[in-house]
Parts: structure tokens; sequence; C-alpha cells
């Protein structure tokens, strides 16, 4: 497989013309393009699609489960049973809005969480879960965990996207090659050469269509779920 600077350069001529005569600049502003495209990818897309490449916390015995949620997704958390024997088996647990914490831990609300039926929520930048974890428990767990995703970090010599969706890899290149074409224009002087400035906009316009419909199928399917 090609790196994406050739899959770029097979879209949009080679780099070299972005303007820069640094080619250290010039590198860095592919791998911008690359990332910041992933990134924008990475926060549009569904839990569902991403919830294959997500990493599951360590066991937490008490609130929070994850200290500081600024740098990752969560796409779902559990809570194991500590009240049955079977102590391995994991019951999911519902997001709720962090309003509701106050009602999660009192007996008398509709909301009280249970062990049959837990939550979690985000509390200051922390996640937590309820019934809380170690809490209440015959046996020896009633451990939780979350699981989370963080956005790719995407290098111009890579050929691939690790713990990223391989189907949404050339929607990447597109919309980065987007961005580059955006970045090419802002090196001309429309007024000396209008016809030139002209064109590349609307290849510029080319490319973000296709980028929004390389992507489209992959954000309207989830949210038609």
């Amino acid at each position: 497989m090609a790196s994406f600077r050739i899959r770029i350069e097979d879209i949009i001529g080679e780099v070299l013309s972005l303007g820069s005569d640094n080619s250290s600049a010039t590198d860095q502003a592919v791998t911008d393009a690359l990332t910041d495209t992933a990134a924008e990818i990475f926060n549009l897309l569904p839990d569902d699609i991403l919830l294959p490449f997500a990493v599951a916390s360590s066991d937490a015995t008490s609130n929070p489960v994850i200290n500081d949620i600024e740098n990752a997704r969560i796409v779902g958390a559990e809570r194991k049973n500590g009240d049955d024997a079977q102590t391995s088996q994991y019951i999911t647990c519902k997001y709720v809005d962090n309003t509701l914490k106050a009602k999660l831990i009192h007996p008398n609300s509709i909301y009280f969480a249970t062990k049959e039926d837990p939550v979690w929520l985000i509390n200051n930048k922390d996640l937590e879960v309820y019934p809380e974890p170690g809490s209440g428990s015959t046996y020896a767990s009633n451990a939780a965990r979350a699981y989370t995703v963080t956005s790719p970090t995407v290098v111009q010599t890579d050929s691939a996207i690790s713990i990223f969706p391989n189907e949404i890899e050339h929607a990447v290149v597109l919309g980065a090659s987007a961005r580059l074409k955006q970045r090419q224009i802002t090196f001309y002087n429309e007024d000396e050469d209008s016809e030139l400035v002209a064109l590349h906009r609307a290849q510029y316009q080319d490319l973000q269509q296709k980028y929004k419909d390389a992507l489209a199928p992959f954000i309207k399917s989830s949210k038609d779920a």
C-alpha cells in the first residue's frame, strides 16, 4: 500500500507545489492535514463503529473509574455484579447526565441505580459508575471499567492508520487533500492569476464534496440504525 503522501499526490499533484520552499514545513503540513482530518472523522463517527478499537481500562473498585477523560473518548462502561457468584460477568452500564447523580444514589428515587441496571456519567471530567464499584458486595469483586478510544496521529509516510476503520482511510486521504488544496490557494495572488485561483477553488470544492460523500454512509447508517 502506498504512503498517504503518495496517495494525496495522486489526487492533487506534488505537494511541493503547495507554495513553501521549506521541505520540512511541507512535510509537517501534510502530516497536520492527515491528523486533523482523522480527528474530525473520529469525532463524527458514532460509538458502534469505534467500539471494536476501544481499550478497556483497569478494573476500579471505587469512583472515579477513570480520572480526567479529557484526552479520551468514552464508548462504553460496564460493572461486575458483585452480589452474584459469577463475578467475572460484566453488566453494560447506561449513560446518564451528571445532573441525576444525587438521584442515582437515593433508594426512593426512580433513577436509583442498581447492580442489575448500572449507569455511568461524567462528573468534573471524571468517569463514575453507579452503584459505586466496591460497594455492597458479598463476593470478591464488583469492579467497573470503561472503554476508551483515542484520536490517531497520522504521519505522511504512514500507509495505514492503526486503531481506525480501514474502510474510512480513503476519506482521510480525500479530506487531507482538500485541506492541502485550500492551503495551496493562499499562495496565489488572485489579482495576478484569477483563472488559476478559480481552478484551484473548483478543485477544492470538488474534493470537499468527495470527502463528504465518502464519509456519509458511515455517519448516516449509524444514525439511522
